[in-house]
């Protein structure tokens, strides 16, 4: 029996509530709407976006941060897509079919263009992904779609994904920004531009990029969503200093800006003209070294969970804002969530210390936590961690390298433990792998940690069709992996968006989502 859209209502368990979970203030939606009539007016005018940083690249499967997907959003589109409330949208893609063991999905495209007039074809879908899994890739998600086999070209608007097992949450990688579809014939004559001259069928054209100051996209007006995107223009500058940022927004130099300081999120939030759109999502958490004695004892990463007081994480590295997290970094409606889950270690330094004794350390011991002195979020929350420990008898000595040398230390399992603020990837509850599967150092992986209990409990999650099925496999993963503790999660992080008062339709996703909120610059508008 072949299975329609089967991820749509695979998701459904894994963001039903989604909006409601994740605390926010996020301030785009219905009422809005009210301010306008037809789409006709919305159009036109020009928005300038303040960045963080200047994307290092853009070439699509490269990850280079939220700065990075924002441009990659603006220009490119992918097979699917997650929309404003967490679920899978078709966009190049029309549908999609798969067998019975989830070993094949076939995928049938829409009428829609390249920037250069091209049609999207299936070849163009095979091309993309063949670049991505090649050996020699360096594609940021090439592990998670190395799942792929074979891609079969059916005709120009049908393509074929044969898989090497089983594998429900297969749709959800095809909507990350870095599975964004790339025109075959310009890729290959233009690859050495590749990464400064970037091309695709989303709603803006890329117009220049000015080294260390712009990028400019320019509305596309063969979009396959008609009337949109409604804006003309978009220039995307660079401003790394977040002061710098946010005094550009207060003078009106800029009509949007990401990452708002902490600090002056409130502030923002009660100017007149401005306006604040705020979603707990990323997370902050640490990291164990497992080959590290005595971070290779469950009983003391547990003891560290429970010595952690998650407040005083907030007040000293978010001025306050977001929620502590006091077990599994999963909100309520995905995949797995259970409340008890959520609470699963209380502050609670008696049991610290007991926990310690049991490890054979009454009297604590010394460590060294990896963090940077590049974020002041990442050196806070290492120093509010360095003063909690304490209290249960960790010395802990702070390293504070640059942020790639930070970086290049965790990849190596160069640390004893390590701050980290990162997401899950996709809403599907098979985002554990990427922190959990057993192996060598990765990045969200703690270094060297394998379980063989988690392992078939993932390898289960992906090959399990049915929803109520994989919901009990993840619970039971989430208590396993509360048990061994192999990472401590600290709290959710507010990240927040600061526009002038006339920005409508940008929306500030929630939850893992936050990252990919560019995705709505083709529903962005000037009210007039």
């Amino acid at each position: 029996m072949v299975k329609r859209f089967i991820a749509i209502f695979i998701v459904m368990f894994a963001v039903v509530g989604l909006l409601g979970a994740c605390s926010g203030n996020n301030e785009t939606s219905s009422k809005e709407k009210e301010n306008v009539g037809s789409d006709g007016d919305k159009s036109g005018g020009s928005l300038t976006f303040g960045l963080a940083a200047e994307p290092t690249t853009m070439d699509p499967y490269m990850q280079n941060g939220t700065h990075g997907r924002t441009v990659k959003l603006a220009i490119f589109r992918g097979l699917y897509n997650y929309n404003e409330k967490g679920e899978l949208e078709a966009e190049l893609a029309e549908s999609y079919t798969s067998n019975d063991d989830l070993t094949a999905y076939t995928f049938t495209l829409r009428d829609a263009k390249f920037h250069n007039g091209d049609p999207v074809t299936a070849e163009d879908i095979k091309y993309t992904f063949d670049r991505i899994i090649n050996p020699d890739s360096k594609a940021t998600f090439k592990t998670e779609l190395s799942i792929i086999d074979n891609i079969v070209v059916e005709g120009d608007k049908t393509v074929t994904f044969n898989l090497k097992e089983p594998s429900a949450p297969f749709v959800h990688f095809t909507a990350l920004p870095e599975s964004v579809i790339v025109s075959k014939s310009y890729t290959e004559a233009n690859i050495d531009d590749i990464a400064t001259k970037p091309m695709g069928a989303g709603p803006f054209k890329f117009a220049s990029w000015t080294q260390g100051s712009k990028i400019i996209v320019e509305k596309f007006e063969d979009y396959y969503k008609e009337g949109q995107p409604y804006l003309d223009k978009i220039e995307f500058q660079f401003y790394s200093e977040e002061n710098t940022r946010v005094n550009a927004l207060r003078a009106g130099d800029v009509d949007l800006i990401e990452t708002v300081p902490w600090k002056d999120a409130e502030s923002i939030g009660k100017t007149d003209n401005l306006k604040l759109a705020s979603a707990n999502g990323p997370f902050m958490a640490l990291q164990f070294n497992t080959d590290f004695e005595p971070f290779s004892k469950p009983e003391v990463r547990k003891a560290i969970a429970y010595g952690i007081d998650r407040n005083a994480i907030l007040n000293t590295a978010f001025s306050g804002r977001g929620k502590p997290i006091y077990g599994m970094a999963t909100l309520e409606g995905y995949m797995g969530y259970d409340e008890k889950y959520t609470k699963y270690f209380e502050h609670d330094v008696k049991k610290a210390k007991e926990l310690l004794a049991e490890a054979g350390y009454p009297n604590g011991f010394k460590a060294t936590l990896l963090s940077t002195s590049q974020y002041g979020m990442h050196e806070q929350t290492a120093v509010a961690v360095q003063s909690e420990l304490k209290k249960i008898g960790i010395e802990v000595e702070l390293e504070l390298p640059d942020w790639a040398t930070r970086i290049n230390k965790n990849v190596e399992g160069d640390y004893q433990f390590v701050v980290a603020g990162t997401s899950g990837d996709i809403t599907d509850g098979d985002w554990m792998s990427n922190f959990y599967k057993g192996g060598p150092a990765r990045l969200n992986n703690s270094a060297n940690f394998d379980d063989e209990q988690i392992n078939s409990l993932l390898e289960q999650g992906r090959k399990e069709i049915d929803p109520a099925k994989r919901e009990e496999i993840y619970k039971q993963l989430i208590e396993r992996a509360m048990e061994l503790s192999p990472f401590v999660y600290l709290n959710w992080r507010e990240q927040s968006y600061g526009m002038q008062k006339n920005v409508n339709g940008f929306v500030n996703l929630n939850g893992f989502l936050s990252f990919q909120s560019g995705v709505t610059l083709e529903e962005t508008y000037i009210e007039k």
